[in-house]
């Protein structure tokens, strides 16, 4: 089965060879499930991850959202944190990924899912040595998915750290601004509530936002993003044809 690229970072509309890149089978079940997406393939240059969503809140009032993780061999995934008023069901798709919750690993494959009730400390990550992919779906949706393109967003900017984390005042903005919806279980909460009540104000002062809007742009993504090409991908997947 030919192998396709796609997802490598846009330097002046050219695809830059030197950065991370999706490389998967034509017949690829990640594929089937990004041909779904509602919107552009998205990604952070510094942690190699790429999301896509599915489903948009907009789409169904709010009631939840879905969309698709694509992580490359040994992500680490995000610092274990809570969502305390929605729970997240993921769907493996393809590979193996690690769930942590409450302390706990789980190794699940593909077809296999776990459901994160709201309140559970979790987190994830790719131990092995392929490309993983799952859907999550959120339930209520809530601001998740605008914080992870902003912290996509200035990924391509240069605006995180080499961990691809907001540097410390912006950070204080993002924990104030999304601390009803998200929280990392370290530092423990108090003293992250005292922190964002003495730093968040400053960096605000400063200009930064939690979510800048031009994240939420989808040409924003087309710019920054090589997206699939779904005629080369057909024909990779296509039997030959006699001659």
């Amino acid at each position: 089965m030919k192998k396709v690229t796609f997802g490598r970072t846009l330097v002046d509309g050219t695809p830059d060879e030197r950065g991370p890149k999706i490389e998967l089978d034509a017949d690829s079940p990640t594929l089937s499930r990004l041909r779904q997406a509602s919107g552009p393939l998205r990604s952070n240059p510094v942690t190699s991850e790429w999301g896509a969503r599915l489903v948009d809140a907009e789409e169904v009032n709010g009631e939840y959202s879905r969309s698709l993780g694509i992580f490359p061999p040994g992500a680490s995934g995000p610092d274990e944190h809570v969502h305390p008023n929605c729970a997240e069901t993921f769907s493996v798709v393809e590979g193996e990924v690690v769930f942590t919750l409450d302390g706990t690993d789980r190794t699940l494959g593909a077809g296999a899912s776990v459901t994160v009730e709201a309140g559970t400390p979790h987190t994830f990550r790719n131990d092995s040595d392929s490309l993983a992919s799952f859907e999550v779906e959120i339930r209520p949706s809530e601001e998740t998915t605008g914080v992870i393109d902003a912290l996509f967003g200035m990924a391509h900017e240069g605006k995180v750290t080499d961990s691809g984390k907001p540097k410390f005042l912006h950070a204080m903005v993002f924990a104030d601004a999304t601390a009803d919806d998200t929280y990392f279980t370290s530092p423990p909460r108090p003293v992250m509530r005292f922190l964002t009540t003495v730093f968040a104000p400053i960096g605000r002062a400063l200009g930064y936002r939690a979510i800048n809007p031009k994240y939420l742009d989808e040409s924003f993504w087309h710019d920054h993003v090589e997206q699939p090409d779904w005629e080369e991908i057909d024909a990779a997947s296509s039997p030959p044809s006699d001659a």
